[in-house]
């Protein structure tokens, strides 16, 4: 009796899950149809916004079973339409949305979008960097301006000048030819006067002298003065053309790919990328000066507990200041620079979570090299103060600051371009400091042989960093 309901039940069960799995594939099917109808219709009654609208919501019912070609194409053409619509009016308030949206379905991002998509990145940063030039175009007439206004006026006060000397000359010598003329009249009334006369004269003329030699003085002294305002002046004009043709130069060339115009230009990358940030840094807002500058103070406080544990004094502060300059030097910007002086101070963060005793032993059993060696594993949770922002670059700084270029690092084994920028900056600088201040003084290398020291361990340390330090120290 048992077997003959089972033989009954399991027949119409699979029979009623075969009737929902159709009814639910036409059902999509047909808001599919429907959709795509309305989009269609909108797209040839110029309504694009609306055609946009409506092919994402068949893009989203077939997301999960697979989107079918003629869906593809069509959608291919909404967005190529929207995208070119964008580049022409110039509002960008579905560009955002757009490219999620193709990075999520990319089976609809042709060449053609892929490059309309370039081009309007491209379109952007043209006009932010024309309106920074505006900016420094109006600065620069206003110096202008500024020092023209300074020429007239010290014109004017020389020009003043001479003539109030002029005047002090000319009353000089009125009061010398009366000064004369009544001693002449004293010497005709009186011989005796004579050797007087004769005195009064000289002092007279010393005064004379005098008197020449400050107006000659001062009208030099006023011609310097115009002439450095002159050539100050013609200085700043040659500014206005120089910045005006750097800044022409600037727009031909600020066309680059899609992940270089990415937030603050902060990255992460191996050495194939040196110098891929020698544009200027996005400039910051006072908020994000304020957060970076709060980052700071937090990560030198860290570092110094860092110093305290590992018994290295003063190792955040001189591994994070040669790291920044090792950045600049190889091309980074500013913001980037300063993330990696931040990260710098606290890469070796995970020695906190190592017992005090293992880090005070010198002679170091096995189980004990590889608690120290997971140091690198667990700096990441004494980094919960860093914005996510910079939290990659912390994370890299941390992990990967023992890998060589050959692989033969540890934690990953990872090797070449593979390695975070970070962690090679790090890694050189660390090997350096160490080489230069260790413990033992007959292993302490002159700056020279340290750097050459390096040169040559090619398999552990890449080649462009320790030339940058050679070039720094």
């Amino acid at each position: 009796m048992l077997k003959t309901k089972k033989s009954i039940i399991f027949p119409i069960i699979f029979f009623v899950a075969s009737v929902f799995a159709i009814a639910q594939s036409f059902g999509t099917s047909d808001l599919t149809k429907r959709y795509l109808e309305r989009a269609n219709s909108e797209y040839e009654s110029g309504n694009i916004e609306e055609s946009y609208k409506a092919i994402n919501a068949v893009l989203r019912l077939n997301e999960s079973s697979g989107i079918p070609a003629n869906v593809t194409l069509f959608a291919t053409q909404v967005y190529t339409k929207l995208l070119q619509k964008i580049k022409t009016t110039k509002d960008y308030s579905k560009f955002g949305e757009i490219t999620l949206n193709l990075e999520k379905y990319t089976v609809i991002a042709d060449s053609n979008i892929q490059r309309l998509v370039k081009d309007i990145y491209a379109q952007q940063e043209a006009e932010l960097q024309a309106k920074k030039n505006e900016a420094q175009r109006a600065e620069l007439e206003e110096q202008r301006l500024i020092y023209q206004q300074q020429l007239e006026e010290q014109q004017k006060n020389q020009a003043s000048f001479i003539q109030a000397m002029q005047a002090s000359q000319e009353n000089v010598m009125s009061s010398i030819v009366d000064l004369g003329d009544k001693m002449a009249g004293a010497a005709e009334e009186s011989a005796k006067s004579n050797h007087m006369v004769l005195v009064a004269v000289l002092v007279i003329c010393v005064i004379l002298i005098f008197v020449f030699i400050i107006v000659v003085l001062a009208i030099r002294v006023a011609a310097k003065a115009s002439s450095r305002q002159a050539a100050q002046f013609e200085a700043t004009l040659k500014l206005v053309h120089g910045m005006q043709q750097s800044n022409s130069n600037l727009l031909l060339g600020s066309i680059t790919d899609l992940k270089a115009l990415d937030g603050l230009g902060l990255r992460s990358a191996g050495s194939s990328r040196w110098g891929v940030d020698a544009l200027p840094a996005p400039e910051m807002n006072e908020e994000e000066k304020e957060e970076l500058k709060q980052l700071a103070i937090k990560c030198e406080d860290l570092g110094v507990k860092i110093d305290a544990v590992s018994k290295r004094k003063n190792n955040s502060k001189n591994i994070s200041e040669l790291v920044y300059k090792l950045a600049i030097k190889l091309g980074c910007n500013q913001n980037t620079a300063m993330a990696y002086f931040c990260a710098a101070m606290v890469y070796d963060a995970g020695f906190l979570a190592i017992p005090e005793d293992v880090l005070d032993c010198e002679n170091l059993n096995e189980e004990q090299k590889k608690l120290i060696k997971d140091h690198v594993t667990k700096s990441e949770d004494y980094f919960d103060f860093v914005p996510e922002l910079y939290r990659k670059i912390f994370d890299d700084a941390a992990r990967y600051h023992h890998e060589n270029e050959d692989g033969s690092g540890y934690p990953n084994g990872i090797k070449g371009d593979i390695i975070p920028q970070i962690a090679k900056i790090i890694h050189v600088a660390e090997s350096y400091n160490s080489l230069i201040s260790r413990r033992n003084y007959k292993q302490i290398r002159d700056k020279e042989s340290a750097i050459q020291e390096l040169l040559e361990q090619s398999d552990k340390y890449d080649r462009a960093v320790v030339e940058a330090l050679d070039s720094i120290v």
